[in-house]
């Protein structure tokens, strides 16, 4: 049966013609399976549970618009209206109650996933300190949505329907985690001790200053784990020993000493200090940065510390990807618990995305896989999925239950090696130019484009 699935004409000319939105749907199908899913809320449900709508059905609807399928949430409810099986009312009703640890655990349930067929496919990247699992720790915050709430309809300010913690594992380049925090005013370090709970050895913790505190810096140690993060300007200690140059980096002079932290919950320890002189200031003109780490010397010199604290910008380019290329932030969602999970299922469309690229790494190189671009994969996925569904309805694709975890990585394989890739690699521009100094014409408010071009003209002759 599952074979005669991989053999239809049908199936086969999508792959061929639309290799992406086809591998994506493979995932997605797997990821949102409706029995994981719903059992996945049956465990972690506190509160809700099922009724007329499956939970199962309220992120596939999600999903559709947050990889731009659907325009809208209404519009996603009237093509699944009969699946759906209640009103729209209820839909937002059960949205704005959706538990965040349920949606954590789906996020976290496609990151295993992810893995998983990365292993099988043999596309892990292998970019990690030697010894260690790199986590890369950051923060997220959710833009303005629309005045939709009563009290803020005769209000200017954008309404905040939350943040969160989000972090990312740089060798399989999918999330791995996400901490969800309803109120947009409350710190980051807020959601550092359901970060620590998650804690494992051999793990190399990347993040910025704001998460440069006493509390999560020896709860990394305590566990056999390593950091290197930002110092803070609040965090201070004893420095030990004057700064030594240990070399150059692409960024700046890099400089070394030790610093003892001052005692936390009776232990007491000292980190190395890597102080780097900037060649450019930063954006908030900043000349020097410092990075406190705990790793060992023999492990990684000042400079390899330094070098691995610029991977951070992985995360925030993922941040970029999902912002850009999907829905990930749905407006008329103005209540946090539905807010926040639509980018939860943003996360995991991130991760499927992330599973297809690791095809392409496979068969076709990693240096290809990295120059995709995730806005042409999305807007791939966005106008040929639908057609695929019609074609090959969800009936067909259930046949996917009955496939190996080796037969469907081999088939993900499959499809990756004929595809053209040169109509979704990135747009590479040269360095941007500073803009020209404009002067201010008070009388003019507006010129003609012709009347310039005819002036041109003149001046050719």
């Amino acid at each position: 049966m599952l074979a005669s699935f991989f053999e239809d004409p049908i199936f086969r000319a999508f792959a061929k013609e639309r290799p992406f939105a086809t591998m994506t749907q493979m995932v997605l199908r797997l990821m949102l399976n409706q029995t994981d899913v719903d059992q996945l809320f049956d465990e972690h449900a506190e509160q809700q549970y099922h009724r007329s709508l499956l939970f199962s059905t309220l992120a596939r609807l999600v999903s559709s618009v947050v990889l731009g399928k659907r325009a809208s949430m209404n519009a996603g409810y009237k093509k699944m209206e009969q699946e759906l099986g209640v009103s729209i009312t209820a839909v937002y009703e059960k949205l704005q109650r959706v538990e965040l640890p349920v949606v954590q655990q789906l996020v976290r349930q496609s990151y295993r996933q992810s893995v998983a067929i990365c292993k099988e496919i043999g596309s892990v990247a292998h970019n990690d300190l030697p010894g260690y699992t790199t986590r890369i720790l950051d923060g997220n915050w959710l833009s303005g949505t629309e005045h939709r709430l009563k009290e803020t309809r005769t209000s200017t300010p954008a309404p905040l329907p939350g943040k969160s913690l989000v972090v990312y594992d740089q060798r399989y380049q999918a999330v791995g985690d996400f901490f969800a925090m309803e109120d947009a005013y409350s710190q980051e370090r807020s959601g550092l001790d359901d970060v620590i709970e998650t804690l494992s050895k051999h793990e190399l913790w990347l993040a910025d200053r704001n998460f440069c505190t006493l509390k999560f810096l020896y709860a990394i140690a305590s566990q056999c784990g390593v950091f290197v993060i930002r110092q803070h300007n609040q965090l201070h200690g004893i420095e030990q020993g004057k700064l030594r140059k240990i070399g150059e980096s692409e960024t700046g002079i890099v400089y070394e000493n030790k610093l003892r932290l001052p005692e936390y919950d009776g232990q007491q320890i000292t980190v190395r200090r890597v102080v780097v002189h900037l060649f450019k200031p930063t954006r908030d003109k900043e000349v020097e940065i410092v990075l406190l780490t705990n790793l060992p010397v023999k492990k990684a010199d000042a400079v390899v510390v330094s070098e691995l604290y610029r991977t951070r910008w992985k995360i925030e380019t993922a941040f970029g990807h999902m912002t850009t290329a999907l829905n990930c932030e749905i407006k008329p969602l103005c209540y946090p618990k539905a807010a926040l999970f639509c980018f939860a299922l943003a996360l995991v469309a991130y991760n499927a995305f992330a599973v297809t690229k690791g095809a392409v790494a496979a068969e076709q190189s990693r240096a290809e896989s990295e120059m995709l671009s995730h806005y042409y994969i999305a807007l791939e996925v966005s106008e040929a999925t639908d057609g695929m569904l019609v074609v090959l309805p969800a009936a067909r694709w259930e046949e996917m239950k009955a496939v190996s975890l080796e037969s469907f990585a081999t088939e993900l394989r499959t499809i990756a090696s004929s595809i053209d890739l040169r109509q979704y690699r990135k747009s590479v521009r040269g360095p941007k130019k500073p803009p020209p100094k404009r002067t201010n014409q008070r009388k003019s408010v507006h010129v003609s484009t012709k009347r310039i071009l005819d002036k041109r003209k003149e001046k050719s002759y």
